[in-house]
C-alpha cells in the first residue's frame, strides 16, 4: 500500500511541490475489497494517478458515493472521508470521483457473520531507525470471506521505544532493539510479528529469477525479486519491457511495473507482468527501484535481460498456493489458503485437502483431514479461498499441509508448486 502525505510525493512517483495541477487519469482505491459487520465502519483511501505516473493522496478531495446506502454508507465529511459503515447485511460498492474521472469500484461485503481469526503480513519485519512500513490485517469471517482490515483493527506494540504503528497500520521504527506488535479485534488477537530495528543497515536488492510463459497471444513473466541485504525495504517499483528499444536502466518507465510493499532481509517476492504479443522470438527485461528510491549497497544487480519464444502453443494452467496462514483462540485453530492459476488457461474441478498433525509432506491420491471441492474452477489469473476448521483438541501443536490438484485432475504446466507447509499451528 502507498504511504502518502497529502499533495507531497512519498516517492519517485508521487506528486511535486506545485500540488494537483490537473485531473488525474485514475483514481486508485484502497483496499480493494472489504468485509464490514454491520454497525461498524473501515476506512478507505484514494490516490490520484496521473499522465506521468506521479500520484497523490487524494483522500480527501474525491467525492465518495455508494451504490446502495442500505447496505453501507460512505462518508464526505470532514477528517471521515471515505469511511463506510455496515447498515444491512448484503453487497454494494463504493466508488471514488475527482474532476470527471471515476475510480474503479470498491467491493464491499456486509456481513452478520462471526470473525474467526487475524493474521498480519509481513510476518517479520526488519527495519532501520526512522523507517517506516505498512502492515496489513487480514480478517477471516465463519462464512468464508476475508478482507483487509488493517483500518478496522487496534494495531498494539509491546515497546514504543523500538517501534510505533499508527492507526491503519503503518509501523514506524523508532529505536535500536527488539519487539513486537499484533493487531486486536474486539478481543480476537492476530499471531505477533516480530520487529528488529537496528542503528545502521542496508538493503540489496536483485533480480533471483525470471520465468516466462507464452500463449498463442500474451506473455507472462513471472520475476523473484530477493532482498540480500540486513533490513527490509518497502514502496519501490518494478518495471518490466517486452521488445525494448534499448537496454533499460534505472529511470526508464517500462511497458508496465508494479509496486512493491515490503520484502524483508533476507527474503524474497514474487511479482507477475503480462503482454501482448505475436509468435516468434521477443527480447525482455526486467529493471528493480526503477525510480531509484532505495539507498543499496550493490546498484549493479537491479537490470536482466533475456529472450523468449512465443510459439503459439498454449501456456496451460498452474494451480500454486500463494497464501498459507493459521489463526487459533481457545477452541479452534482456522487455517486460511490462497489458491491462485497463475496460467494462461481456466481450470475445471479439482480438490484442495488439509493435513493435520502430519510430519512427512503429502502427495498425490492421499486424502487429507479435511477437504474442499473446487467445483467450480478457477479462471486464468484468479484467486480462489479454501478455509478450514479444527478444533483444539484434534491436536495441541499442529504440523501442518496443504494440498491442491490432490487427486491430479488437472493437466499443469508445473506440477512442483502444488504443495504448502509444513506450518506449525498451535493454541494460542
Amino acid at each position: 500500500m502507498l504511504v502518502m502525505t497529502l499533495l507531497l510525493a512519498c516517492n519517485g512517483r508521487g506528486s511535486d511541490d506545485t500540488g494537483l495541477t490537473a485531473a488525474p487519469v485514475g483514481i486508485l482505491v484502497q483496499p480493494e475489497q472489504i468485509v464490514v459487520p454491520t454497525g461498524t465502519t473501515a476506512r478507505l483511501t484514494a490516490t490520484g494517478l496521473y499522465e506521468d505516473r506521479t500520484s497523490a493522496d487524494v483522500t480527501h478531495l474525491v467525492d465518495w458515493s455508494s451504490n446502495n446506502s442500505g447496505v453501507a454508507k460512505v462518508s464526505n465529511d470532514l477528517d471521515k472521508e471515505g469511511t463506510v459503515s455496515g447498515v444491512a447485511v448484503g453487497d454494494t460498492v463504493v466508488t471514488a470521483s475527482l474532476a470527471g474521472v471515476d475510480s474503479v469500484p470498491v467491493s464491499v461485503t456486509v456481513t452478520d457473520a462471526q470473525l474467526v481469526g487475524l493474521t498480519v503480513e509481513p510476518k517479520e519485519v526488519d527495519l532501520a531507525v526512522g523507517d517506516d512500513v505498512q502492515l496489513q490485517a487480514i480478517a477471516a469471517y465463519s462464512d468464508g470471506n476475508r478482507a483487509d482490515s488493517s483500518s478496522q483493527v487496534r494495531w498494539i506494540t509491546n515497546d514504543g521505544g523500538v517501534a510505533q504503528i499508527a492507526l491503519g497500520g503503518v509501523l514506524t521504527a523508532s529505536g535500536a532493539g527488539s519487539t513486537t506488535i499484533y493487531a486486536d479485534w474486539d478481543g480476537t488477537l492476530s499471531p505477533e510479528v516480530n520487529v528488529t530495528v537496528v542503528q545502521n543497515a542496508a538493503v540489496d536488492l536483485k533480480i533471483r529469477e525470471v520465468e516466462a510463459q507464452s500463449s498463442s497471444t500474451d506473455v507472462v513473466l513471472t520475476v523473484v525479486i530477493e532482498n540480500t541485504g540486513t533490513k527490509g525495504s518497502s514502496d519501490f517499483f518494478v518495471d518490466a519491457w517486452l521488445d525494448p528499444s534499448g537496454t533499460p536502466k534505472v529511470g526508464d518507465y517500462g511497458d508496465d511495473y508494479a509496486l512493491v510493499e515490503y520484502v524483508g532481509a533476507g527474503a524474497t517476492t514474487q511479482l507477475s507482468f503480462t503482454f501482448e504479443a505475436n509468435s516468434g522470438s521477443h527480447s525482455i527485461a526486467v529493471v528493480v527501484d526503477s525510480e531509484d528510491s532505495v539507498e543499496e549497497s550493490n546498484e549493479g544487480n537491479n537490470v536482466f535481460e533475456g529472450t523468449i519464444d512465443v510459439s503459439g502453443s498454449g501456456s496451460g494452467p498452474n494451480l500454486e498456493i500463494t497464501y498459507f496462514d493459521w489463526v487459533s483462540d481457545e477452541t479452534t485453530i482456522y487455517y486460511v489458503v490462497d489458491v491462485t492459476n497463475s496460467g494462461g488457461e481456466d481450470v475445471g474441478n479439482f480438490y484442495v485437502d488439509l493435513y493435520l498433525d502430519q510430519d512427512w509432506e503429502p502427495e498425490i491420491y492421499s486424502d487429507g483431514d479435511q477437504y474442499i471441492e473446487a467445483s467450480n474452477g478457477l479462471g486464468a489469473g484468479e484467486t480462489g479461498y479454501a478455509d478450514f476448521l479444527f478444533e483444539v483438541d484434534d491436536c495441541w501443536y499442529c504440523t501442518s499441509w496443504v494440498l491442491i490438484d490432490s487427486y491430479d485432475e488437472v493437466a499443469e504446466t508445473d506440477e512442483t508448486d502444488n504443495v504448502g507447509g509444513p506450518v506449525y499451528a498451535y493454541n494460542e
